[in-house]
């Protein structure tokens, strides 16, 4: 089962490239950042490691930091706007957690703070109890899921009455959360490979 969808997770990435390439309003695929400091997704992201080291972490942390964020802009695509954060082509965003923290937040706000669900976005964790990398999602449309497998959380915070959907690998409809607001802390994310937000 892991194999056969991290095979299709791949394939899926694969027409999400095609897909941004005619316009699809999907997470953008195609990571790329020009200018003093971004990360074009390839390891290069020495600006940002510089940020990181600014912001307190120590030079491995940087680079572990910096490798991750490489790993979502070659799964998700995006472009990286800062050491923990990737921007989706005006769709959503992913906060990524500093390495040895449980919480994803803004490089200047305190260790264990939490990075906030902006209103109007239905925001998924990779950890359980909304811990781990966070992905803020603020457009509707269907977002591919690449390698989630196992427990993390969720937390819906679009208007009220909003309900986001979660698709398996067919497209067929799966789970309906509530309306907005509601949260799950404990969510097991292997059945799902799509997120329909609104």
């Amino acid at each position: 089962m892991a194999l056969r969808k991290l095979i299709a997770s791949l394939l899926t990435t694969l027409a999400l490239v095609a897909a941004a390439v005619t316009g699809f309003t999907g997470p953008a695929t195609a990571a790329s950042g020009t200018g003093a400091g971004s990360s074009t997704g390839s390891g290069s992201g020495q600006g940002f490691t510089a940020q990181a080291k600014q912001a307190g972490l120590t030079t491995a942390e940087a680079r572990q930091l910096q490798r991750t964020v490489d790993g979502y802009l070659t799964t998700v695509g995006g472009k990286q706007v800062a050491p923990n954060r990737i921007e989706l082509a005006g769709q959503g965003e992913i906060v990524v957690a500093m390495p040895g923290e449980r919480y994803a937040r803004d490089l200047s706000s305190p260790a264990g703070t939490r990075a906030a669900c902006p209103y109007e976005n239905f925001c998924m964790w990779t950890g359980t109890g909304f811990t781990g990398t966070q992905f803020n999602l603020w457009k509707c449309g269907t977002y591919d899921l690449s390698n989630w497998n196992g427990p993390g959380s969720w937390s819906n915070n679009q208007t009220p009455g909003t309900r986001a959907r979660f698709l398996d690998r067919g497209y067929n409809t799966i789970y309906t959360t509530p309306g907005a607001y509601a949260n799950s802390a404990y969510y097991n994310w292997t059945p799902v490979w799509h997120v329909v937000p609104c």
